[in-house]
């Protein structure tokens, strides 16, 4: 089975709402990549504005705090990662490693320009999507702040 086609088959996230055909387009201006198990992918701190998303097997994604540097959560198969550096060009701020032997569809900004500019529809459902999800986690965090505040009164 193809990367894309495992992206299709898990429609829960992700440009959930997109036709078949749609995404198979968004898909194409993807490079698939291998990782082994304990790879790096990306490190906390460097510029790349690339965007993952994630195909087959699971990522942790370990951020530093003044605690030390713990795991923030895993991702598996139909999530995605890089998405606030894809937005704003700024440093990684989370280390992202491969959990196992794993796959990702990466979306390159030079990759998503030419989306752009051949498939305009479409890029802006895909960056519309990227700040649905953005937004869900934003607010999710602020919930979860929010609680902390509610305990330490």
């Amino acid at each position: 089975m193809t990367a894309a086609a495992d992206i299709a088959g898990d429609r829960r996230g992700f440009l959930a709402d997109l036709h078949d055909a749609d995404l198979a387009v968004v898909l194409d201006h993807t490079q698939a990549r291998l990782y082994k198990a304990r790879e790096l992918v990306v490190r906390e701190g460097e510029l790349d504005r690339s965007l993952f998303i994630i195909s087959r097997g699971s990522f942790e994604v370990v951020v530093g705090t003044p605690r030390g540097r713990h795991r923030a959560r895993v991702l598996r198969p139909g999530d995605l990662f890089g998405e606030v550096g894809f937005f704003d060009g700024r440093p990684r701020s989370a280390d992202v490693a491969a959990l196992e032997e794993a796959e990702a569809l990466v979306l390159t900004p030079t990759a998503f320009q030419r989306l752009r500019l051949m498939h305009p529809r479409l890029a802006l459902r895909l960056a519309t999507d990227l700040g649905r999800i953005l937004a869900k986690r934003f607010r999710a965090s602020d919930a979860l702040a929010g609680e902390g505040e509610r305990e330490r009164a």
